[in-house]
This record gives C-alpha cells, structure tokens and sequence, in this order.
C-alpha cells in the first residue's frame, strides 16, 4: 500500500551550432533521465519485552502483542527529522494480559524523490558502421538523503512501561549517495 507513486522520464536533443568551429563539438549530444517519487510504505510497531517477561500468558513474551496508540503517531513530511520520523510519545506500553489497540500498519516509512540522468554522444567514425559512444550517468544526481529504513521497535521495561530503545522511531539507513560513471563504447 504505497499511496502515491510517480516516474517519469524524459530524452532532449540539446541543440549544437550549425555553423562555425564549435558545431563539431557541440552536435548530436542528448540528455536523458528519470525521476521518481513516491511516499513511504505503511509499517508495524514491533513490541519487545526488555526482561523477557510472558506479557499474554503463551509463553512467549511479547509475541503477538501490539502497543497502544494515544494519538496518531504519523508525521507530517515536513516535520520527520533523522532522530524523529514517527511521534514516538504517541506509543505505550499495552501491559500485562492487554493485546493493545494499535492496527498493524501503525505508522509510514520514509518516502522517496529520486532524480537519475545521463548525458551522452554518438561520434560517428568514418561511416555509418563505426560508432564511438561516450556516456555519463549519474544516479541520485541532487545527492540528497533519503532514508530507507526506520527503527519501529519499541522495548519496553515490563515493570514500569518504560520504552527503553534509544533508537526508537530514528532513521536507521539511506539509499546511496549520489553515485557516477563514464563509459566509452566503439561499435565496429
């Protein structure tokens, strides 16, 4: 359940010269690239018991509970920062013998804006048959953060319904930085 997903890509001729030195230079090179936007994928609150302790009865400490909401704990996109992308202080602890009320897919993960391009020229040698292809593309070209995982395991001490994760609702990773290569190709 990804709400809104977005890609679009595109192909310019960037226009040479005609006439004078710089028109051998300048001919035949085109950019091309692909954006992509999209908002984040729906996640769960995971629930740990910091002492082990059997919380429903079945034996298996925390498995299968589920926290409580106290209000919502999504974000707006303006407001999510590394150390906050969820409102961690709507989360508490459920208690002994409570299955809690939060639903399975409490909170959003990080959304992503993605622009990748490349430029490139075909130099034609000679005839039609050999060709010298020169590429340069680049991924994540405005080389902004966009994380890709978030920390939505809550621990808490059984005792006192302390939430105890120091990470709890950070952002834990990001897709690469932005990233290039330069390739040459002779087709003959």
């Amino acid at each position: 359940d990804q709400t809104h997903i977005l890609v679009a890509n595109w192909q310019y001729d960037i226009p040479s010269f005609r006439s004078g030195l710089s028109a051998p230079v300048t001919k035949n090179w085109q950019i091309s690239g692909v954006a992509s936007f999209a908002t984040g994928t729906p996640l769960g609150i995971n629930v740990l018991s910091a002492t082990g302790a059997d919380l429903l009865g079945g034996g298996g400490g925390a498995d299968g509970q589920r926290v409580n909401l106290t209000c919502n704990p999504n974000l707006a996109r303006s407001e999510k920062t590394v150390n906050q992308m969820f409102h961690t202080s709507c989360i508490a602890f459920a208690g002994r013998g409570d299955i809690g009320n939060a639903p399975k897919d409490a909170v959003r993960g990080p959304g992503r804006s993605n622009f990748d391009m490349a430029l490139f020229r075909n130099f034609i040698l000679g005839n039609e048959q050999r060709v010298l292809s020169f590429r340069w593309e680049l991924y994540n070209v405005f080389n902004h953060t966009q994380f890709n995982s978030i920390d939505t395991t809550a621990i808490f001490n059984a005792a006192t319904g302390q939430q105890v994760n120091p990470t709890f609702g950070q952002a834990l990773g990001a897709w690469p930085a932005r990233q290039m290569q330069f390739s040459m190709r002779l087709r003959f």
